[in-house]
């Protein structure tokens, strides 16, 4: 199968390619000056020649991007593709972001970082399409494990009748998948991997390359997450019509103060802020614009913007990766971390990916199960295990371990003894972290929240981290509330992990509920289902959703 990708300037300059052939783009070049390829998007475009289906996405220059002014993306398959264009157009919105970042530094190091870093993405998408053109479902992600009980391990099946979706794309019809089959009956039992299975283990190892104990593919999300003015030229008709060019053309000049402050009131509450934070904050405008005469919408629009980034930004270091390897020098006892939550947040989910990204770091961990309530919460940690030591295996860029330590399930004292005899097992075996899974439990009842302290009083743990839902909005206040205040006064929540980003768009308010209910910062975002998909928060980022 043809794979190829380049990017070059509107002057004919390839400025990167992928593989040598590069010849069928002379004719979509052709095709974009003379304006006849299929507009997907603005600046997006497909054309289909010689038995080949060509993307092009056009960065333009600006202040946005420095001094690397126009350039192309572009890339093109075999005629017949089914991969959603959307996906084509973020990958090759990646490409280009990643290249005007690190060509601009300009070293034979970031040369080599600028190739391992494209090639990852067009080669992401490449596995996309091998994956779609096979006789299996489409799998855009590689899932973490089996069932949600954790008693078993998916086995792709084709829906009843064995169609698809379909839809008009550019120049052709396509098929997209529009669920994935939900039918577990076949897997496999006790979190063992099946034969036919092993694609959940199919994780890209280039992605996590060492570069000063850092892996490139959190670089790559840093890159990839930072603010992309060029998006929002090319969006410019939904962009314009947005909340602040309506309220700007609609007061125009100077403001009154009290009226727009209304208007934020219920911007704020769209987005998943609690109406008494958002009178909250919209209190402090207020007190920090009333000396002040003239007032623009631009200059209130900074205060707010300068507001939320103040309350999103962590007030004590959120580099755990530092703390870690610090108590590691002095021999005393393995970093212990508990992660609580409500029920069903992806509490054992999360604790997976920090397991994951602390393998990625050389440390050793051991998980602790002290969900010793919930059916299945054992084995939901087995599949997680028995995955990750595969990945480790895998690797050939770490020297670490992980276990599982459980005793089973029970009540009363049996979630202390689990957890203390976990710390002793880890430290004469030398691991360098344990990490501790809890019961999901309401945060509205006493009696099931009372035995925390307990916990915490015993377990000791260094940092407590409170996996939170993006889904779950105004609620977040009292979760976070009652959990932060359920270890008594000597003790505290220490982050958050926010899960399930990924799927409330722009209706990010719950970050501002939780840290502004308690001041506790933020240390990871959940934005998917695979190990990978765990990030630090984009303040950035967030405030400018909140503000979009």
């Amino acid at each position: 199968m043809s794979q190829s990708l380049i990017i070059f300037r509107p002057s004919g300059k390839v400025e990167y390619q992928f593989n040598t052939k590069i010849h069928p783009f002379n004719d979509l070049i052709s095709h974009i000056v003379n304006e006849t390829c299929i507009d997907l998007a603005p600046n997006f475009v497909t054309k289909t020649i010689s038995q080949k289906r060509f993307y092009s996405l056009h960065r333009k220059g600006g202040d946005d991007v420095g001094s690397s002014g126009d350039l192309y993306a572009a890339l093109y398959f075999d005629a017949v593709t089914t991969i959603d264009s959307e996906k084509i157009r973020s990958t090759l919105n990646g490409i280009l972001k990643t290249f005007v970042k690190l060509s601009e530094e300009g070293d034979d190091e970031d040369h080599s970082k600028l190739k391992k870093l494209v090639d990852l993405q067009f080669n992401q998408l490449m596995k996309l399409k091998q994956s779609e053109e096979s006789a299996t479902p489409v799998r855009e992600r590689t899932p973490l494990s089996g069932h949600a009980s954790g008693t078993s391990t998916p086995s792709a099946k084709k829906a009843k009748g064995g169609k698809k979706m379909r839809k008009w794309d550019g120049e052709e019809m396509i098929d997209f998948d529009g669920k994935e089959a939900l039918d577990y009956s076949n897997g496999q039992v006790e979190g063992e991997v099946g034969e036919g299975d092993k694609s959940i283990l199919n994780i890209d190892q280039t992605a996590f390359v060492k570069d000063n104990d850092l892996v490139l593919v959190n670089e790559l999300n840093d890159i990839l997450n930072e603010s992309d003015d060029e998006e929002q030229e090319e969006g410019a008709g939904t962009q314009k019509s947005g909340f602040f060019s309506k309220i700007s053309s609609y007061f125009g000049g100077a403001i009154n103060v009290d009226e727009v402050s209304k208007k934020f009131h219920d911007q704020l509450i769209s987005k998943n802020i609690a109406p008494q934070t958002s009178k909250s904050i919209i209190e402090k405008i207020k007190l920090k614009l009333q000396n002040k005469s003239n007032i623009t919408m631009a200059v209130y629009q900074q205060t707010l913007t300068d507001e939320l980034t103040k309350i999103l930004t962590p007030n004590v270091s959120t580099d755990l990766l530092y703390d870690i390897k610090k108590q590691k020098t002095r021999g005393t006892r393995p970093y212990v971390i508990s992660v609580v939550g409500v029920n069903g947040v992806g509490k054992s989910t999360n604790l997976a990916k920090l397991a994951y990204w602390f393998l990625q770091n050389n440390l050793n961990v051991l998980i602790c199960a002290c969900d010793t309530f919930r059916s299945g919460a054992v084995e939901q940690l087995k599949v997680h295990v028995n995955n990750l030591q595969k990945l480790n295996d895998m690797s050939t860029t770490t020297s670490s371990k992980i276990e599982l330590f459980e005793k089973g399930y029970g009540a009363g004292d049996h979630v202390v003894q689990t957890a203390k005899s976990a710390i002793q097992f880890a430290t004469d075996e030398k691991f360098d972290i344990v990490l501790i899974d809890t019961a999901g439990r309401t945060h509205s009842n006493a009696k099931l929240m009372a035995p925390l302290k307990k916990f915490g009083d015993a377990a000791d743990p260094d940092k407590i981290i409170m996996v939170g839902e993006a889904l779950v909005g105004t609620d977040s206040v009292e979760q976070a509330i009652n959990f932060n205040n359920a270890f008594g006064n000597k003790r505290n929540l220490d982050f958050f992990i926010i899960s399930k980003v990924d799927t409330v768009g722009d209706l990010v308010g719950t970050m501002i509920n939780m840290v502004m209910a308690t001041k506790v910062p933020i240390l990871f975002v959940g934005t998917g289902q695979t190990y990978t998909d765990i990030k630090r928060l984009s303040v950035k980022q967030v405030v400018e959703m909140l503000m979009k």
